[in-house]
């Protein structure tokens, strides 16, 4: 039997179906992730140098490793394990400590700070150092906990544990085995807090809604980074529709008006809609990517949303309603205005295309005339050529003939019976013809000779 010779990225492709896998979690677990933005190589060297040296140090390659963009890595060992989950992004770096534990009433950045303690005392044991605020800037935080415990039917007992403000959430998974509540609201120390209670959820069931909610405020906050650019679009594009606006208003006054239109005012024109095509141009280069990144990341939001499979408590609105309601808004004003920057300059295409279109129309028009103009010239000239040969040919014939009279004179001075008049009369339509003849002839060699025409009755 011949090898089989594999495909030499068939593996790496067949990894994107493991790429992201949840996390197995116990029924008592809390979850600490954040999300650093990163907009230079830099920092991207610096996370993966950061992860490399923690994976050297604790001899564990990573599980599972996707390349070098994920690493799962085991601090401490059961029966109180904490894991660290590494992910590296397009645009953006995710840091999550798993901690087995039990769960604790005390306040979220209470426990919080306790584990992340423990994490960088964990590292200073290893002698590793913790990653720096030139590693990336922080755009996402979530503390999740885990807690195997009764269900809430109403969103007043579980509002204590978010120092009693205004609680979300509802029953998820599409079963009554689950919940999951959070008040959206950003804590001293920068995080969002969510609650996940639960009645035997199973470990990778639980694994993946943590996922979801993690990336549900992760991708959120990506996808509204192009929120501020699109309001300060706002005002330039304004002023970018009125002036084409202007200019197409310009246009039409030019052409309907009794006035013929100059190449000079259409090249203004022309002008005008170029330096506007220009500055659109520009905004597109520069904010076309966010606008499309954004429309991205929504979309995963929502997708993760709808993997929640939420099922509404009564008088509480759940997590889907409440992005539909205040995140929805920005995404549409985003898709808005990239919807116009698109529109703006497909305008000012056509309008250039019609400017184009009418100065080579005028062009051309010149052009014409400026034939016909050569053309009459031309016959102009065939006809005072003509004359001129006609008049040539009657002065020959004059000086031929009266060569002919002086010869023939002469010949009757030497004796020769010659009737000097009756030869110098015969002698008039020959020369003429003969000459007449030798002057088409010689009219009919010429380089570039071409009979003419009559012209046309008009």
């Amino acid at each position: 039997m011949q090898s089989i010779v594999e495909f030499n990225q068939r593996e790496s492709l067949h990894q994107e179906v493991h790429a992201r896998p949840p996390i197995a979690l116990w029924p008592q677990e809390r979850v600490v992730h954040q999300a650093f933005l990163i907009t230079r190589p830099e920092q991207r060297e610096m996370q993966r140098e950061w992860v490399d040296a923690l994976s050297r140090v604790l001899q564990q390659p990573g599980h599972p490793v996707h390349g070098r963009s994920v690493r799962v890595l085991e601090l401490n060992p059961a029966p109180s394990r904490l894991l660290l989950k590494w992910e590296m992004h397009g645009e953006f770096c995710a840091v999550t400590l798993y901690l087995q534990g039990e769960p604790s009433e005390r306040p979220f950045h209470e426990t919080r700070t306790d584990i992340r303690q423990r994490f960088h005392t964990r590292l200073a044991e290893l002698g590793v150092k913790t990653l720096g605020p030139e590693s990336g800037e922080r755009i996402s935080a979530v503390d999740i906990t885990i807690a195997q415990e009764q269900l809430s039917e109403d969103a007043a007992d579980v509002a204590p544990r978010f120092q009693g403000n205004t609680v979300i959430g509802g029953t998820i998974l599409g079963t009554r085995r689950a919940q999951v509540w959070t008040d959206f609201q950003i804590d001293a120390g920068g995080y969002i807090n969510f609650l996940v209670n639960h009645q035997g959820m199973g470990s990778r069931q639980a694994g993946r809604v943590v996922q979801r909610l993690i990336d549900i405020d992760t991708y959120r906050m990506m996808a509204l980074l192009a929120l501020p650019r699109a309001k300060s679009l706002s005002e330039p594009l304004s002023k970018a529709e009125s002036d084409l606006s202007t200019l197409s208003t310009r246009l039409t006054d030019t052409q309907t008006g009794d006035s013929d239109q100059t190449i000079q005012t259409d090249g203004q024109l022309l002008n005008g809609v170029s330096a506007l095509a220009a500055r659109v141009e520009g905004w597109v280069s520069e904010h076309g990517l966010r606008f499309t990144a954004s429309e991205a990341y929504s979309d995963l939001v929502r997708r993760a949303l709808s993997e929640l499979k939420e099922t509404a408590l009564p008088g509480v609105q759940t997590l889907g309603e409440f992005m539909e309601r205040r995140f929805e808004p920005a995404m549409r004003t985003c898709r808005w205005t990239q919807r116009r920057l698109r529109e703006l300059s497909d305008r000012i295409s056509r309008t250039t295309q019609i400017l184009r279109t009418r100065i080579e129309f005028v062009n051309e028009r010149q052009t014409q005339a400026l034939l016909s103009s050569m053309d009459r010239r031309a016959k102009l000239q065939l006809k005072l050529q003509q004359t001129v040969e006609g008049l040539s040919l009657v002065v020959l014939s004059y000086y031929a003939v009266g060569l002919i009279g002086y010869l023939v004179k002469g010949l009757k001075s030497a004796g020769l019976h010659v009737d000097a008049e009756l030869v110098t009369g015969l002698a008039v339509p020959v020369v003429a013809g003969l000459l007449y003849w030798g002057i088409r002839r010689a009219r009919k060699r010429a380089p570039g000779y071409e009979s003419p025409t009559p012209d046309k009755p008009q």
